[in-house]
């Protein structure tokens, strides 16, 4: 329900008189990170769409409809989202147990706690393979069940094939009547175009810091002391605050090993740094997709702590203890070309490139960036 969501009042508002003046878009993108409240909006506004009971400002929460959505299991409700290819035609349905019991917890989660979910393999991929496409048409094929309308929502759009996004073309521009694809996007530039230019956009913006704040105090019970530097740290992102709360080992994980890399490419020592790419060569691709990003957050952390402005610094107690020192070696001489490489390692893991030579790429260029 739209209670549930945090924040973002005047999108609610938005989605509610589009169906109250019947001027719904058919198909809809909401872009935007997932701890921003993307998804949680497009379930809440498919609640709202598919609710029997007397709704105005909300869905009314009693009717059988409402009940089944508090358990997804409505049945004009669909959802397409990225799996990894365990069968010859890997579709949507074969994780669906585990899409219900992730969205059960919290309709605020990363892709990594998908994967978690799945149970997947260390090197998977997760995509939206082409067999989806026959999948989707099937079931939007169908007449609604209980509602007016039915619902397809599609998590991560960008995940879909070439193949699958050219077959879903058609029914995206002359939907069935009453269809609605509900698209939730954290990288909307993925997209193909021409899929982009069917879909009206619904931008969602990061939460409001006091938004955050509030709900620490009041579902978390943490001190208002705690939870106004928690909202900080958090920069607009519900699901970072939540893990914040229970600094997790991926956490924890990806601050050591940026730590010990700068350590590592400072002092120059080869043999130490070809045994740390083995280890960091052992994760899973995604793991080292997040610890790349991780290692590009703390570099503009880094820089912007040395102009002394706390108030756009976003670092937890164990990032900030290691910025003392290190933040220093992080300035305008070398900013950009250690953003460029860890940028470029990023793509190159992404694109299934080999991680050991782009990794030891990577040590070397840091070695000569920091510390010339």
């Amino acid at each position: 329900m739209f209670k549930d969501v945090i924040g973002h009042r005047e999108i609610k508002q938005r989605l509610i008189a589009s169906l109250q003046t019947g001027r719904v878009s058919h198909a809809q993108l909401f872009t935007g990170d997932t701890g921003y409240g993307s998804l949680a909006l497009a379930l809440a506004f498919a609640q709202y769409v598919l609710c029997t009971g007397a709704k105005k400002e909300d869905a009314c929460g009693e009717c059988p409809a409402c009940k089944q959505m508090r358990k997804f299991i409505h049945p004009d409700l669909h959802f397409v989202f990225p799996v990894v290819r365990k069968t010859k035609s890997p579709v949507s349905d074969e994780y669906m147990n585990e899409w219900r019991h992730l969205l059960s917890q919290s309709v605020y989660f990363n892709l990594e706690e998908w994967y978690a979910e799945m149970g997947v393999e260390d090197n998977a991929q997760a995509a939206i393979y082409t067999e989806e496409s026959g999948n989707i048409l099937r079931k939007l094929n169908l007449k609604a069940f209980e509602s007016d309308y039915k619902i397809m929502i599609v998590w991560l759009p960008e995940k879909m094939n070439q193949e699958c996004s050219n077959k879903l073309l058609k029914i995206i521009e002359e939907p069935y009547d009453k269809t609605l694809f509900l698209m939730v996007s954290e990288h909307p530039e993925q997209i193909i175009n021409t899929i982009q230019s069917r879909t009206q956009r619904i931008h969602i913006p990061p939460l409001e810091k006091e938004e955050i704040k509030q709900h620490l105090i009041a579902e978390q019970h943490i001190a208002p002391e705690k939870a106004e530097e928690y909202a900080h740290i958090a920069a607009g992102n519900w699901h970072r605050a939540l893990c914040l709360l229970h600094e997790s080992e991926e956490q924890v994980y990806h601050q050591e090993k940026f730590v010990s890399l700068m350590r590592l490419c400072w002092e120059r020592k080869m043999i130490p740094v070809n045994e740390w790419v083995t280890e960091i060569t052992g994760a899973g691709r995604e793991k080292q997709k997040n610890f790349l990003a991780h290692a590009l957050r703390m570099l503009r952390e880094n820089f912007i702590k040395n102009f002394g402005i706390n108030n756009l610094n976003y670092m937890t107690e164990r990032e900030k203890n290691f910025s003392v020192k290190f933040s220093p070696y992080v300035h305008e001489g070398n900013l950009i070309a250690l953003f460029e490489e860890f940028e470029r390692a990023y793509n190159d893991i992404s694109r299934n490139g080999n991680a050991k030579i782009v990794f030891t790429d990577l040590c070397i260029k840091v070695m000569q960036n920091i510390r010339p």
